[in-house]
């Protein structure tokens, strides 16, 4: 799998700030934040505040570390007792992900995407931190931004049960063509 973009990261930041609104209503429809419900305006402040810790640090690393703040920040004044921690093993696996310099940064990504939302490594905020850490690696590295567009949602959410349940091996390629946004470039 190769980056799908290969932008500047003047140019990603440009990406993500004209269509931030876009992607954190994406990203609040998945994590199914229903209109009427009274913590979305809370967690999509959070969205806001975890996008720009993404798009302002680029000298923080893409290990556990920041995966734990950014969970922190995505579950601020939404939840009460919910912990950024990880196990020893969890993090061993997060780094051994992570550390594969024979795979391009956007399968990392899709690949570190798809590990949280599977091991369940928080008891609530799964989705939003999968996201957003996915995207720290988009970010850094130029390589696009992973989104669910709505118009995916049930789709997505689908393959990932039958993701979980062993018998879909789709889906990794389904997030590389669908989910993977980037500008057009003129040149």
């Amino acid at each position: 799998m190769i980056n799908k973009f290969t932008l500047s990261r003047f140019q990603e930041i440009r990406f993500v700030r004209e269509n931030l609104d876009e992607f954190i209503v994406n990203n609040l429809v998945l994590s199914r934040y229903a209109d009427d419900d009274p913590l979305k305006e809370t967690a999509k402040a959070n969205f806001y505040e975890a996008y720009e810790y993404i798009l302002s640090h680029p000298e923080v690393e893409n290990d556990y570390k920041c995966l734990l703040k950014l969970h922190e920040i995505l579950m601020k004044d939404l939840d009460d007792g919910i912990k950024s921690e990880l196990s020893e093993e969890q993090i061993e696996e997060l780094s051994a992900m992570i550390n594969q310099p024979t795979k391009a940064n956007l399968e990392i990504a899709i690949d570190v995407f798809l590990y949280i939302l599977d091991k369940r490594l928080f008891t609530d905020g799964d989705v939003r931190a999968a996201m957003c850490f996915a995207n720290k690696f988009c970010v850094d590295s130029g390589c696009g931004f992973l989104t669910v567009p709505v118009i995916h949602k049930d789709t997505f959410r689908e393959k990932l049960k039958e993701y979980k349940d062993g018998n879909d091996f789709s889906l990794k390629e389904w997030v590389y063509n669908y989910c993977i946004k980037g500008p057009k470039l003129d040149y």
